[in-house]
């Protein structure tokens, strides 16, 4: 879609219902949920539709797939002007299980790596591209680069040119300030015809407003971005910007043309249902400090699962560990193991054994 404001630009919505909002449903979406928010999602003209996985272990789930072929049973007859999107995790997929490109199934595919991953993920991103595919390079955890850093990373991107690089903020530890400094740099910096992608979590409830920011940026500098967000918000634990939401406001001051409709009756019809089953997402207290501490939310489910702790215990705990332990990724780092945050959650209660928990 392009932009009123400047007709060099385009703004796109990417929506990952499917996949963010997978997680929450365990990856096993039923057939008729991803078909129906697929058609709801093509009828209101959305740019990007996220199919789910592509991962090298595949055990029966719904929305998790060895390679392109798996996903055309969700490919509908009439795409509209929506393009389909794969999704790997560098570490979870093996580059040789990628079949070509051949029309009949996702045309762009995002693929994610944490920062320790990035000469391995980049060469994948590079063979995706010959193999046909509009690739997304998505580098977690954005502002855990620095600037040099991330220079590095953008000169690697510009050698083999891929649809898009994005900013990706995976803990919801993203502030406005953050986002511009990210986006001028990378603005400098990365080639014109590269999009810049934006991946927000509601942490610190910024998701929304971070992705008007970042429209706003690309209309000043003639940069053709894409902003990610689901049906209503739809995501795990804080959630994701709202789909709705961008196509209302890139309507109303971009001379867009999303189908509203289309979209409120797809949340109403598949939605809005799950809250009546017990899945919840969305912004909350636990949330906001997981992002504000710039930590994994499994941190977060392990002490209130385990502990019941507090708001104020939550706080303490993280703030008391190392800031790459509380991301939980790293080499050689097992996303399973906890001892690292037991050890610190006992300690806190050894500093303060009062505070009732």
């Amino acid at each position: 879609m392009e932009c009123e404001r400047s007709r060099s630009v385009s703004i796109r919505i990417s929506d990952c219902t499917i996949r963010d909002g997978g997680y929450l449903l365990d990856k096993n979406s039923s057939p008729e949920f991803v078909k129906g928010i697929i058609e709801g999602l093509v009828k209101a003209g959305i740019d990007y539709i996220e199919t789910g996985f592509l991962q090298d272990q595949v055990n029966g789930e719904t929305i998790v797939y060895r390679n392109s072929r798996d996903v055309r049973k969700y490919i509908p007859p009439f795409k509209g002007t929506s393009e389909f999107v794969g999704f790997c995790d560098n570490s979870r997929y093996s580059p040789e299980h990628l079949d070509a490109c051949d029309g009949e199934s996702f045309r762009s595919l995002r693929i994610s790596f944490a920062k320790h991953e990035c000469k391995e993920a980049l060469r994948f991103c590079a063979a995706a591209k010959e193999k046909g595919y509009h690739v997304f390079v998505q580098p977690m955890d954005a502002v855990g680069y620095t600037k040099e850093e991330r220079e590095r990373l953008i000169d690697a991107v510009n050698r083999f040119r891929p649809e898009a690089l994005a900013i990706v903020d995976t803990f919801g530890a993203m502030y406005m300030e953050d986002l511009e400094h990210i986006f001028r740099q990378m603005d400098r910096r990365l080639e014109k015809g590269i999009q810049i992608g934006l991946h927000t979590h509601n942490n610190l409830n910024l998701s929304c407003a971070l992705a008007e920011r970042l429209i706003a940026l690309a209309a000043e500098t003639d940069r053709s971005v894409a902003v990610d967000g689901s049906l209503y918000g739809m995501g795990r634990g804080a959630g994701n910007a709202h789909t709705e939401a961008l196509a209302g406001y890139i309507n109303k001051y971009y001379g867009g043309s999303y189908d509203l409709p289309a979209l409120f009756d797809t949340i109403e019809t598949y939605i809005m249902p799950l809250a009546g089953k017990g899945v919840r997402w969305g912004y909350d207290i636990p949330m906001y400090i997981c992002g504000e501490k710039g930590a994994h939310v499994d941190n977060i489910r392990y002490l209130t699962e385990k502990h019941g702790c507090s708001y104020r215990t939550l706080s303490q705990v993280l703030e008391t560990m190392d800031t790459g332990m509380r991301k939980r990724y790293g080499a050689g780092y097992s996303k399973t193991d906890f001892t690292v945050l037991e050890q610190a959650y006992r300690a806190c209660r050894e500093d303060a054994p009062g505070d009732g928990e």
